[in-house]
């Protein structure tokens, strides 16, 4: 396979070879990177699953997929809110 046209950091790298569907030369990437390495990508990639979340309809917070509530989900007024607007317990039972 051709070389990604940003390859200035591994990572950009192996995100490109996720997305062209290429996971050998993903993982090859990945397995090249020191385990500290490995292990800084692995909390941006967290971070980037956050800012993807759906924004609170609400407050307009940033949500992410895992802490976003539908509200009135097949209903024609379907609202998407962040757990503490939707008045539901954060993950772990404790109210925010």
């Amino acid at each position: 396979m051709s070389t990604p046209p940003v390859t200035a950091f591994a990572e950009t790298a192996a995100l490109y070879y996720l997305i062209t569907q290429d996971l050998d030369e993903a993982r090859r990437v990945i397995a090249d990177m020191l385990p500290g390495e490995r292990a800084a990508y692995a909390e941006q990639l967290g971070r980037l699953r956050t800012m993807i979340g759906q924004p609170c309809e609400k407050c307009g917070a940033s949500t992410p997929v895992s802490e976003s509530v539908t509200v009135r989900p097949l209903g024609p007024d379907r609202r998407y809110l962040c757990r503490s607007c939707a008045g539901v317990p954060a993950k772990g039972g404790e109210s925010r």
